[in-house]
């Protein structure tokens, strides 16, 4: 059994050496001895892949326990924000590798969690994983993990108190509304409580419109909605602020 327990950051590794991959295989053809116009085409072909590449290595540092710790840092931002029950139910929506549903487990101790989560083949994630990290951080009788989509969830209606999600949305496969989505979150939501999202909100690509997001939220019955850029909450490096990193994330919290 493992003493500290393991948490994965928010970058897919695989991806970071896919990237790695190919700006290393232009660079090599542009050091060739090769027809001077294939090695001139390889080396500015390799440099949007470079970029992409920095970009996700600099966000996996950053993210980690062993460079910046932001990922953890953002998860202690939600948990700020939840106010309830100490005795209540608590939804998860991706939950990962687990870090987050544990620190609302240990910030609530007398609660109990659900987290859940797809845990697609691409993903480092895994529901054993998480069940193991809730073992090692001794809150594994209080959380329950199971394998959904957050776009069809199976509880009843208001059957939370508390529901959280974290960078999860955007990336639900099986329903290209994500508005949509989070109305489905908001189903299982008991009247009166409490919600906290943080996503991609800003991305007019994937989430539409803000405002008209927001007033579709107000009109599905939400009676208190904050919307906050996630950069006025929390200090960011520079680089992190960047839009296919964090540069479109907001929080969107209240009350049903």
């Amino acid at each position: 059994m493992k003493t500290k327990a393991k948490y994965q950051t928010w970058i897919r590794i695989y991806k970071l050496l896919i990237f790695l991959g190919i700006s290393f295989s232009l660079l090599l053809v542009a050091v060739l001895p090769v027809n001077l116009y294939v090695r001139v085409l390889s080396g500015i072909l390799a440099l949007p892949f470079m970029y992409i590449a920095f970009i996700l290595s600099y966000s996996v540092y950053q993210f980690a326990a062993f460079g910046g710790n932001y990922q953890s840092k953002i998860h202690d931002l939600i948990v700020s924000k939840v106010n309830g029950d100490e005795k209540g139910k608590i939804l998860d929506i991706g939950t990962g590798s687990g870090s987050l549903i544990i620190k609302l487990a240990k910030a609530f101790p007398t609660s109990f969690l659900t987290g859940i989560d797809y845990w697609g083949e691409n993903w480092e994630y895994s529901k054993a994983q998480c069940q193991q990290n809730a073992e090692i951080e001794g809150v594994s009788e209080r959380i329950t993990f199971l394998k959904a989509s957050a776009s069809s969830l199976s509880f009843h209606d208001e059957e939370f108190d508390i529901i959280v999600s974290c960078l999860t949305f955007h990336e639900v496969q099986d329903n290209r509304n994500k508005t949509e989505v989070i109305k489905e979150a908001l189903r299982v939501l008991k009247p009166g409580g409490q919600f906290v999202f943080l996503d991609l909100f800003m991305d007019e690509k994937i989430f539409g419109d803000e405002k008209e997001l927001l007033n579709a939220l107000e009109k599905h019955g939400v009676a208190e909605l904050n919307g906050d850029k996630l950069a006025t909450e929390i200090q960011l490096p520079k680089l992190l602020l960047n839009k296919k990193v964090l540069g479109n994330a907001m929080i969107l919290s209240g009350r049903k």
